[in-house]
């Protein structure tokens, strides 16, 4: 879902004055299908029941439910529910769990109250002490959860009965939502029997019936949901199909009703013809990234002679199915304090970077590049591959599957001199920039650290007027592209296809999928 609602940047980025405008608010929950971004019209008649048939390039990871891994794009909120998302409709939050909450005039704390009626697929209620488990799973480092950061400034929580809490923050936080967008509500006494796939038990419309590692994973209906009728799909098969050509022949002869993480240069082929349609949801950005402890990419002017070898344009063509935009800077052209000139900076010329190496005495030099083991991810990787032996250099790639690239993550240490990455494009600046591994001031996968970096981070993070945020990033902008520790690519959609007769696939704020009212055409 694109974020295009100002109010809502606005608040994400805001301070205590941001939070005061919500002091008083109280949201009433909503019923589910009421949120997200709708991304399939419908093509006929409901079709009560059935089975739902997705293909999807990497396999489900039932351990890392809180770090938006791909590989749980569309199961996680099937199985599991959030106290809040994000309306696609009014940028706004509305509640899930949540049934209400009431954020203090001085934005430093939060009261919840929790929907009474919720129970877990194994039939025990959801209590405040579940949402206060995840909390706390999710502020240590540890789980490797997304948006740790944000979790890290909530300094108490405390229970009031079974359904209420309240949360105490080290300063105002307005991004608190980004935070629970990202956060599914984990039953605390089975957590740990999650990781094996055997028991995985959430509060969703479906239930986790089976998974084959590397194969199947089978979702059934919960009958004991509380609007258990407005589930329309009996079951949801997800497989798992690594190969595109595969991926690509499972749609046409109908064996797969939906794909996820094929090509985006098949997906938008396949939607040309009859029976099948696009779906956009979400957004990424595919940067490079370099480790600026290890040579060359220690050297400043030999990453930016990398900014100029790479064909930014002939990605989004030949990988991106033109479905992208190509970029200097990790925001999309929507954000506030977005400036054209600097998001074309860098633009493909071989022949200067071919210098700049020479400058810096760099030729003819190998290094390993850690790439994910997807389509998209191996068609950049061929492409820049192939732009750096053109000026000299020699990459080498080290193709690791999602689990493995987490892991990494989590550790802060990728294990290679450069590395492709993709993350998440729906989060606000002031967000990103203390979420977004590569970004991060403190700590960042580059292990890059100087204090005018950390200075720049602060000014995004604290904007709280229009013209501070712009400003502010405009002045971050201008440092990472100078110092290029990271080199974003591209910024893109998140691109997938569905039969017509497949309806009612939602999408968050982050780009999950939400195919729990998703229904079946005649």
């Amino acid at each position: 879902m694109s974020l295009t609602k100002p109010v809502w940047r606005r608040r994400l980025a805001a301070g205590a004055a941001g939070a005061a405008m919500l002091a008083s608010a109280a949201c009433s929950a909503a019923s589910q299908g009421a949120i997200g971004n709708s991304a399939g019209a419908s093509t006929g008649p409901v079709r009560g029941g059935g089975t739902l048939v997705v293909a999807q390039t990497s396999d489900a990871d039932p351990g890392s439910f809180l770090k938006t891994s791909f590989g749980n794009v569309v199961a996680e909120y099937a199985v599991f529910e959030t106290l809040t998302l994000i309306d696609g409709k009014t940028g706004q939050p509305k509640g899930v769990l949540a049934e209400s909450w009431t954020l203090a005039p001085d934005g430093k704390s939060l009261d919840l109250k929790l929907r009474d009626d919720v129970t877990f697929h194994s039939g025990r209620k959801l209590t405040a002490d579940d949402v206060v488990f995840a909390l706390q799973k999710v502020q240590d480092p540890a789980t490797g959860a997304a948006n740790q950061s944000i979790a890290a400034q909530i300094s108490d929580m405390k229970t009031k009965g079974e359904h209420e809490l309240t949360l105490t923050f080290k300063q105002p936080l307005p991004n608190i939502f980004d935070l629970f967008e990202t956060m599914p509500i984990l039953n605390k006494d089975s957590y740990a029997d999650y990781a094996a796939g055997t028991k995985v038990d959430g509060t969703g419309r479906f239930t986790w019936k089976s998974w084959t590692p590397g194969g199947k994973l089978v979702l059934g209906k919960y009958a004991g949901y509380r609007d258990a009728a407005g589930t329309r799909l009996d079951t949801i098969e997800i497989n798992l199909i690594k190969d595109p050509t595969a991926m690509v022949a499972a749609i046409r002869s109908g064996r797969v009703q939906y794909g996820v993480g094929m090509a985006a240069l098949d997906a938008r082929t396949l939607s040309q013809q009859p029976g099948f349609s696009l779906v956009t949801s979400g957004g990424a950005a595919v940067p490079l990234a370099f480790d600026v402890t290890k040579p060359p990419f220690d050297n400043k002017a030999v990453r930016q002679a990398v900014h100029y070898a790479i064909d930014r344009d002939r990605i989004v063509q030949q990988v991106m199915g033109g479905q992208a935009d190509p970029t200097n800077v990790p925001w999309r052209a929507s954000t506030v304090g977005y400036d054209a000139a600097q998001a074309k900076q860098y633009t493909y010329q071989p022949d200067k970077a071919k210098r700049l190496l020479a400058e810096a005495g760099v030729k003819d030099v190998s290094f390993d590049v850690l790439t994910l083991n997807s389509p998209e991810a191996t068609g950049v990787f061929q492409i820049v591959k192939n732009n750096l032996a053109a000026v000299g250099l020699n990459a080498n790639p080290v193709v690791v599957p999602v689990a493995d690239y987490d892991a990494r993550i989590a550790k802060k240490d990728l294990g290679a001199p450069a590395f492709l990455m993709q993350n998440s494009n729906g989060l606000s600046p002031a967000t990103a920039v203390v979420s977004r591994p590569e970004l991060l001031a403190d700590g960042n996968v580059s292990h890059f650290k100087s204090p005018e970096y950390t200075k720049l981070v602060k000014a995004v993070t604290s904007a709280s007027t229009t013209e501070d945020q712009q400003k502010a990033l405009r002045d971050y902008d201008a440092y990472f592209i100078d110092q290029a520790f990271v080199l974003p690519l591209v910024t893109r959609p998140t691109l997938t296809l569905r039969a017509n007769s497949v309806n009612g696939i939602r999408s968050t704020q982050m780009g999950f999928l939400d195919v729990s009212q998703a229904w079946l055409s005649k």
